[in-house]
């Protein structure tokens, strides 16, 4: 949430805030008052109501005091509210403290309740009673113009957050968080956004109505995460639409245990497109990734544990063609209360794969997700002129994991040339093979699959301890080390 401040700024008009600020007055926190209110008015849209003091800006002494109420008060206490400063610095820059929360800080927010399976009313919502407790500070550096970089560093300390409602109990406690963001200048109308947190200490406890209790522990997560050269015109043009698309979903929703029906959400097709237009030369790189370490997770009988776990996305494009990949990375895998038996020697302590794709052109994806005739059957046009650009390519950069005692590692990649022709290749090696034919053949219930195992391990080269598998696709010909397999698969595609 703090760091929202910041990311704020992608969206701020240059004006919003003088450049060069005379001193503290009541009539300048008016007028800022009215500015963001103004300007939060126009993020939201003509159809969405905004508070007439959304926020409320006081001047006391060198600086502003910011206001924001959030929720609504459980009674009998005062309006919940977090609070920041903001004093003018040289530059026409501006330094700022907060928001801060007052420790404990109790409000109510009226959440939504997901349908259930084939349910296609709109759903209802519910009361959910927030408290916060903990310790915790930012500060930070904005400069209005854009012309320096921004920045935010934010911290909390022994952080416990309790929610409760009539459907879930949960709780999640932090012992310690830490994150510093910068916004940087990239160009005419364009910013740099860069992210790096740390969370040590991480547990949540959660029990709803329908659903056995669940625990997540983390010893320590670290986040890391990029947004290059964004549009701020397009990051403005998605604000509306995006707030447009949640009022429609939310129309008519009644509270829990309500008489009164719910209505038909309503979804405006020209929000959709706006939306997936705003996206499109949005920015031209996006990258996060997650790094877990001492994870724990148990449900209802059952859990699990990981020493690490990694996850990554990213995307990128030139203009014209996209390309994209996803990291995944898992090591001491532990599953004990699962009751596998002999098969939990099969079961990987060890696995990291990179699936991606690139050459996506951008052009025809955007028609293809703003173009109405998606709904209709068979493939749209856009779809297949998609295809016809013969750039699209898919596969693993990359993949390793271990099971029963050997190792298998390799990539891969597949490409369309034409909208009706695939290509391909990869290769796979694999370390102590014998190891694990060994122990496939020592488990009764897995005797069928050993003729399989045989016959792949025939069809392997040998290259200094491994054995290796160069696999072609093309047209309808399987080749594998230079042999033609497809007849063993009936030659079908």
């Amino acid at each position: 949430m703090l760091r929202t401040a910041l990311l704020t700024a992608l969206f701020l008009p240059v004006a919003l805030i003088p450049a060069r600020a005379a001193d503290p007055s009541p009539q300048g926190a008016m007028a800022l008052e009215a500015q963001l209110r103004s300007w939060m008015q126009g993020m939201a849209g003509p159809g969405m109501p905004v508070p007439a003091r959304p926020v409320q800006v006081l001047a006391d002494g060198d600086h502003y005091v910011f206001t924001v109420p959030v929720g609504v008060a459980k009674a009998p206490a005062p309006a919940p509210v977090i609070q920041g400063t903001a004093k003018a610095i040289d530059g026409g820059r501006w330094s700022f403290e907060g928001p801060y929360l007052p420790s404990p800080f109790t409000f109510v927010l009226d959440m939504p309740v997901p349908p259930k399976e084939g349910q296609k009313n709109s759903p209802v919502t519910v009361p959910v009673t927030y408290t916060v407790t903990g310790s915790g500070s930012s500060q930070g550096v904005f400069d209005p113009s854009l012309a320096t970089a921004s920045n935010l560093t934010t911290n909390s300390r022994t952080l416990k957050i309790v929610a409760k409602s009539a459907l879930i109990d949960q709780q999640t406690d932090m012992a310690r968080s830490d994150n510093s963001s910068t916004l940087r200048p990239a160009g005419a109308g364009r910013v740099d956004f860069v992210s790096d947190g740390t969370i040590e200490g991480y547990t949540l406890r959660s029990k709803s109505s329908d659903l056995p209790a669940t625990d997540l522990k983390i010893e320590r997560a670290r986040i890391a995460g990029s947004l290059l050269s964004v549009s701020r015109e397009r990051a403005a043009q998605m604000i509306p639409a995006l707030v447009g698309l949640t009022a429609g979903a939310m129309a008519g929703a009644p509270k829990a245990g309500s008489k009164i029906p719910p209505g038909t959400p309503s979804v405006d097709p020209q929000l959709i497109r706006a939306l997936v237009q705003s996206l499109q030369d949005f920015a031209s790189e996006f990258t996060i990734d997650e790094t877990l370490d001492g994870v724990s997770m148990a449900f209802g009988g059952s859990g699990g544990s990981a020493s690490q776990v990694r996850i990554g996305l990213g995307a990128k494009s030139d203009g014209k063609l996209m390309a994209a990949h996803m990291d995944f990375g898992l090591d001491g895998l532990a599953l004990p209360d699962l009751g596998l038996g002999a098969m939990a020697g099969l079961l990987p302590h060890k696995v990291a794969m990179r699936p991606s794709v690139t050459g996506v052109p951008i052009d025809e994806l955007m028609k293809l997700l703003s173009d109405t005739s998606m709904n209709s059957a068979g493939p749209p046009p856009e779809f297949m002129a998609m295809l016809g650009r013969g750039t699209l390519g898919a596969g693993l950069d990359s993949f390793s994991f271990d099971t029963g005692g050997a190792t298998f590692a390799g990539s891969g990649r597949v490409t369309m040339p034409t909208p009706d022709t695939i290509d391909g290749k990869a290769q796979i090696t694999a370390t102590n093979f014998d190891a694990l034919s060994q122990k496939l053949a020592s488990i009764p219930d897995l005797a069928s699959v050993m003729p399989v195992v045989f016959t792949v391990k025939g069809m392997a080269k040998t290259v200094e301890n491994r054995l290796v598998w160069d696999i072609t696709y093309s047209g309808s010909s399987l080749m594998v080390n230079g042999n033609d397999v497809s007849a063993m698969m009936g030659g079908s595609k």
